[in-house]
């Protein structure tokens, strides 16, 4: 439980002989003892500035929190951080009640389309701007705690204890288990969880909770970079299973290269132009195979393509058999099992008879067949699906 510090009228920041009164450090020694314990002088002191808190039913955690609270709101120091925190604050209400005007305006011209767009498109970075100055001060203000010992350094904790992983050890899973690659790993990103795809953060090595990463059309066409300063969550790597497989635009044009009298370049395009194909672009949306007079956007071979599209052009126009998913799997992968997977839905119907849906995972059903049928748990893991 966290204890939020709002601003008392006559809240006393404590100013003797020009040095301020750290509520922290006056209370430093004393936050696993009860209130009958503390001076009389520091007992009240507690007593006024607590409210409207009990000291004696919060915890030594609790207590740390409110006074690190404290001094941060009435501390003359801080009050230019605080001032610009507000100004933020300020200026991001602002900016979203002006999104919101243009995104309910009218275009009834191409000129008016053009415009509403690019307004949005500058509202939307300035928020992106926003979040930007909010996380380097978040950032800002933890660092001054683990430097002065009210936070432990996030260095010391053991890798297992740590949720977040960066995106080299994440793209690494990923290879592992699903032969992902890069550019593939950028669509789930940009689709985010709600549409079967990834979440992916920032500095979750120094932020607590990490901001959330966007692609933005500023980054231009290559959205594989901004992956380098993206962390992920270990459970969400470990239990993906993506929806949708994706091939890049170059690696679709050599593919229907290979067929013969094909112009593969003008025959992806001809698809695209037929709805049967929709070119994907994290960072624009779309490339110029979709809107030729665009000059900024990217090339068609930039661009990411569904397999299951792709397969069925195949299948219809060039009457190929769907081909599998093209991976880099190990040998010894094991793919989805059936025959487990029903006996792992009931084992989880069983489970939720007598805990909370969140806690019946897919390791911990995993865990109890394992042991059923004779097998390891990350076996069973990789087998079956969170069908429950």
């Amino acid at each position: 439980m966290s204890i939020l510090v709002g601003r008392r009228e006559g809240a006393s920041a404590v100013v003797m002989e020009g040095r301020f009164e750290s509520l922290s450090e006056a209370l430093k020694i004393w936050f696993q003892r009860p209130l009958t314990d503390l001076p009389e002088a520091l007992r009240q002191r507690v007593e006024h500035e607590f409210l409207p808190f009990t000291w004696d039913l919060l915890s030594p955690g609790q207590r740390r929190n409110f006074a690190q609270q404290w001094d941060y709101k009435n501390d003359p120091a801080t009050e230019p951080e605080r001032q610009a925190a507000w100004d933020l604050v300020a200026r991001r209400l602002e900016i979203e009640a002006k999104t919101k005007e243009w995104e309910r305006a009218c275009a009834g011209t191409a000129t008016d389309l053009a415009t509403k767009k690019a307004r949005l498109t500058e509202l939307r970075e300035a928020i992106a701007r926003i979040d930007l100055a909010e996380k380097r001060m978040s950032g800002k203000e933890r660092s001054e705690k683990v430097r002065r010992g009210d936070l432990s350094d996030e260095s010391a904790r053991k890798d297992e204890d740590f949720e977040y992983i960066a995106y080299p050890r994440a793209m690494k899973r990923l290879r592992e288990r699903l032969g992902a690659t890069p550019e593939e790993v950028a669509v789930w990103v940009f689709w985010g969880e709600t549409l079967g795809g990834l979440v992916a953060y920032t500095n979750a090595n120094e932020l607590d909770p990490p901001p959330r990463f966007h692609f933005l059309h500023t980054m231009g066409a290559d959205y594989v970079s901004p992956l380098m300063a993206c962390w992920f969550r270990r459970d969400d790597i470990e239990a993906f299973e993506p929806d949708e497989r994706y091939i890049t635009g170059k690696a679709l044009i050599e593919r229907w290269g290979k067929e013969p009298d094909i112009e593969p370049k003008a025959f992806v395009q001809a698809k695209i132009e037929e709805s049967r194909l929709l070119d994907m672009h994290p960072n624009c949306g779309g490339t110029r195979a979709t809107w030729p007079e665009q000059e900024p956007c990217p090339p068609m071979e930039s661009g990411l393509f569904a397999l299951s599209q792709v397969q069925a052009i195949e299948a219809d126009d060039f009457g190929i058999d769907a081909s599998p998913v093209p991976d880099a799997k190990p040998a010894d992968h094991l793919n989805h099992d059936p025959v487990l997977q029903a006996k792992a839905n009931a084992i989880a119907q069983e489970m939720l008879k007598k805990r909370r849906r969140c806690d019946v995972t897919r390791e911990r059903v995993a865990a109890t067949l394992a042991t059923e049928v004779g097998m390891k748990a990350e076996t069973v893991t990789r087998r079956i699906r969170k069908q429950w």
